[in-house]
């Protein structure tokens, strides 16, 4: 019986950008490499990569998101940006951020507040 090691490459929960290198320490056939395979390119834990973790000590990261949308991972739309606690805790009255370090906003919000939609990081 031949073993495989797989390996594969995760996405950020937060930015969605390439995370962790995951390698099956344990030889593996047919079905489980199957599903070892499928987690390529895919969020797999809502732990922070190493860049998300480094804005998170700057301060609050605001993501857009559709209208309407709720829950553990809304439909996002785009906008994405790093301000400081004390500028969200003013905008955002009802919200902890000492416990959050991101925040969901939905895109009506977003455009009333004047955030950007295009990753300031990216220009």
């Amino acid at each position: 019986m031949k073993y495989e090691f797989p390996v594969v490459l995760t996405k950020c929960y937060i930015c969605g950008e390439s995370s962790d290198i995951l390698m099956s320490t344990r030889g593996l056939t047919g079905e489980r490499i199957k599903e070892f395979e499928s987690m390529h390119n895919k969020v797999v834990t809502k732990e922070p990569c190493s860049k998300c973790k480094e804005y998170m000590k700057q301060g609050i990261i605001l993501i857009s998101v559709k209208d309407g949308e709720s829950g553990d991972n809304p439909y996002r739309t785009g906008g994405w940006v790093v301000i400081k606690q004390e500028a969200a805790e003013k905008l955002f009255i009802d919200i902890n951020f000492n416990e959050d370090r991101i925040c969901f906003i939905e895109d009506k919000v977003w455009d009333i507040v004047g955030l950007p939609r295009e990753r300031i990081d990216e220009k």
